[in-house]
């Protein structure tokens, strides 16, 4: 990725005239501290799960001349972590990493931005079949997606209708994953359109990196009184015998009650079919996973927002819920108390998808804990 990097800066800079630059910069970032206590920590386990962390990042605009402009952003993260999650390998005890580091060149009409940046896109807010690149915690307090290393370009046909390309380095034997969407108005409905290419990749923390797939998608979203929408993609995997197929689709509302401030309720359902042959996500995988995710959310005055998310897989019966409540101390200072608790419906089942009792700890553990974010 250095090497495309390298080449963007040249190819830009060879374009510029030095006497529009206009260099700016704003400096933001935050402080996030937090500590869960793990109920029933598997034995040879801690009993707390911490973290700390600080992120710092730069962005502005680099250059302008008349329509068109260079911006940029550099964060990145320093993350110290102590606990059960460390011990069972599912995260790094010390990590420094980029966030965001991306400059983009271009207008109102089209750009073309290269560097770390959010490939993300689609319908869905639980579940989503076109998040490619989603890398976010779900359950986690502030579910956030990391930026991967890629070049992308924007075209906008007008203000509801564009297109984008992207190329996202593989770093195996220099393969490329390459995708072109299209989004747009259809009678009132949001719809877009995208096809990739998904060669096998190192790319380890997003999902399916090891296969080589055709991956098609869609997603439709409307709203009459209350918002609805739908999303799904099929997965083509190649170098296997008779191309086997995978559809994941989600289908979803949402609507606001006039109950205190505001009570928003969420609902998402999920479905995954697969053929025989087709690369297996989890051991022993069913060749249907169907799940059911959902939210409720409301502010309490001013400072107070409390929320309840849930999970709830429909063939092994495991579940998560996941009570939070937001408390603003600042206007950039917050602190959240949220917790976990996990389980089954299944009378004696404690393995699951979504809840699992295993004598390693696997992250889906029961617990409470506090999480502090102070935003600069």
């Amino acid at each position: 990725m250095t090497v495309i990097r390298f080449l963007i800066f040249v190819l830009l800079f060879s374009f510029l005239p030095f006497n529009s630059w206009a260099f700016d910069w704003d400096l933001e970032g935050r402080v996030k501290a937090g500590s869960s206590y793990i109920f029933d920590s598997p034995s040879n386990h801690k009993d707390f799960d911490s973290e700390a962390e600080l992120r710092l990042g730069f962005l502005g605009n680099a250059w302008t001349h008349e329509d068109w402009a260079l911006d940029y952003e550099l964060s990145a993260d320093a993350k110290q972590a102590d606990g059960p999650s460390v011990q069972a390998g599912l995260r790094d005890e010390s990590d420094v990493d980029f966030f965001r580091a991306w400059l983009r060149f271009g207008n109102d009409r089209m750009n073309i931005r290269g560097g770390r940046q959010k490939i993300l896109f689609g319908a869905g807010f639980i579940f989503r079949p076109l998040g490619f690149f989603d890398t976010r915690d779900v359950t986690g307090v502030v579910p956030e997606t990391r930026g991967v290393d890629g070049v992308r370009a924007t075209y906008f046909f007008d203000d509801t209708t564009s297109m984008q390309g992207w190329v996202v380095p593989g770093r195996l034997e220099d393969h490329l994953i390459a995708g072109l969407r299209w989004e747009g108005l259809i009678a009132g409905w949001e719809t877009g359109v995208v096809v990739q290419y998904h060669p096998q990749t190192d790319l380890q923390d997003l999902a399916q990196f090891s296969q080589e797939l055709v991956q098609l998608g869609y997603h439709v979203k409307g709203e009459y009184n209350f918002a609805y929408w739908n999303e799904g993609r099929l997965d083509i995997e190649h170098n296997k015998n008779g191309d086997p197929l995978r559809f994941d689709t989600v289908l979803g509302a949402d609507y606001t009650f006039n109950v205190g401030e505001g009570l928003h309720f969420l609902v998402e359902y999920f479905l995954s079919a697969r053929q025989d042959g087709f690369t297996l996500t989890f051991a022993k995988e069913e060749p249907t996973i169907q799940q059911i995710g959902f939210l409720f959310d409301m502010p309490y005055g001013i400072d107070i927002v409390w929320q309840v998310f849930g999970l709830y897989d429909i063939g092994d019966g495991s579940f998560q819920i996941i009570p939070q409540i937001e408390y603003s101390v600042t206007d950039q200072v917050f602190l959240y108390l949220q917790g976990r608790w996990g389980g089954s419906v299944q009378t004696g089942k404690k393995n699951g998808r979504l809840f699992s009792k295993t004598p390693i700890f696997n992250g889906t553990e029961s617990l409470i804990g506090l999480t502090l974010i102070g935003y600069f």
